[in-house]
């Protein structure tokens, strides 16, 4: 399993974890900025793997 895939599964743990309820507030504030954090260095990582696939569409077409 590749980085993106294990930051992706972690991604989805903090997200059952928060839909629990089970944690308290403090708990729950960590693991969402956690989660913000890998939300948004997946999105980055996304992007950039749109751009490499649009760069190859382009060769492919030549």
């Amino acid at each position: 399993m590749g980085e993106f895939e294990k930051d992706l599964q972690k991604l989805e743990d903090i997200s059952q974890k928060l839909q629990s309820g089970e944690m308290g507030i403090e708990k729950s504030m960590e693991l969402y900025a956690e989660g913000v954090r890998l939300a948004n260095a997946l999105s980055a990582k996304l992007e950039k793997y749109k751009s490499k696939i649009e760069i190859l569409e382009t060769e492919v077409k030549e």
